[in-house]
């Protein structure tokens, strides 16, 4: 009867260590890490506390698959696009114009090509705003002339913008305005007080400077882009996408105003798996709602406008297969050959 008992312990025994050791294997299998670092911008900019929400959501959302996801700051768009080229991060945050020119080694990236990144999705855009008085009588770009206009600080992204749209539309040279290098709040006090009569302000809307213009006692108008003048912009510089200001969102601009922009957006390397690559995407998309109350520039970033502003530069595979799945159609220059 002892030795009964005792090989009916011993079978119980084994049995539960055999169970034990099962599970053990399985949860080995599920825990693998999958390390993922957001490259984003200054503390006190937009791309970092963007970069947070979205790291903060994929923790929570699949974090089950071993995601463990982290915000770094970083000194913008350009050390973003070098971090992924070297693989010190696995997603970043970036002005899509500097992508393509990364992409294409132009400008700052002539010595520099990163061919291997990927768009995952747009963002929001850093809109054009051609904002004027209304005593200046300005009412076109061809207006400009003769007037003294603020095209932004020097060596700005502003300034640079600004000297490229209007070098377009109306082939100006240094003599037909007067153009002035200020920031933006102090262009809008010097058109307050009758010292200027317009600026260019680009940024993620509602920008503070035109809010607070438009609130005073000067009464302003925004310039409009036709379709042809986008056409025009768009053939030379293929960054520039065409948005809206919506009606009130300024204090006496009571319309809708078509504009274009520039598209910051979501980045990362060739060489980072599809199946990670496809799990965020999908995980940005499904949550709407939690990360566009989280921020305010993430209520541009919805499913039907995730490709819109995007310039000639690839996207990610796993990108692609989740639009695909959701039967977003997706523009031949933006799938790899």
């Amino acid at each position: 009867m002892k030795i009964k008992k005792l090989l009916v312990v011993v079978m119980i025994l084994s049995l539960v260590f055999t169970a034990v050791g099962c599970s053990s294997a399985n949860e080995s299998k599920e825990v693998e890490k999958q390390f993922v670092t957001i490259v984003t911008g200054s503390t006190g900019g937009t791309y970092y506390p963007v970069g947070t929400i979205f790291a903060t959501l994929w923790n929570d959302k699949i974090g089950d698959l071993g995601v463990v996801a982290s915000a770094q700051s970083s000194g913008g768009s350009v050390e973003n696009l070098n971090m992924l080229k070297n693989g010190e991060a696995q997603l970043g945050i970036a002005m899509a114009n500097l992508t393509l020119f990364a992409y294409n080694g132009e400008g700052k990236f002539q010595d520099n090509q990163f061919e291997d990144v990927r768009f995952i999705t747009a963002l929001w855009p850093d809109v054009t705003q051609f904002v004027v008085t209304e005593n200046s009588k300005i009412n076109s770009f061809a207006d400009i002339k003769g007037n003294s206009f603020n095209v932004g600080g020097a060596g700005s992204g502003t300034e640079y913008s600004t000297n490229l749209i209007l070098d377009i539309l109306m082939d100006y040279d240094s003599e037909d305005f007067k153009a002035e290098h200020l920031g933006y709040f102090e262009a809008s006090s010097a058109m307050q007080n009758g010292q200027l009569d317009g600026m260019n302000a680009e940024g993620g809307i509602p920008t503070s400077a035109v809010s607070e213009i438009a609130a005073s006692k000067t009464a302003v108008k925004l310039l409009e882009f036709t379709d042809e003048e986008y056409q025009k912009i768009h053939d030379v510089a293929p960054y520039y996408g065409q948005f809206i200001i919506p009606a009130n969102l300024y204090t006496g601009i009571d319309k809708d105003i078509e504009t274009i922009g520039i598209m910051s957006a979501l980045i990362t390397s060739a060489s980072v798996d599809e199946e990670l690559v496809y799990q965020l995407t999908k995980t940005i998309f499904e949550n709407y709602e939690d990360i566009s109350t989280a921020h305010r520039a993430l209520e541009n970033v919805v499913l039907e406008q995730a490709l819109n502003g995007l310039p000639p530069v690839p996207l990610h595979s796993g990108a692609v297969r989740y639009y695909q799945e959701m039967g977003i159609e997706i523009p031949s220059e933006l799938i790899q050959d």
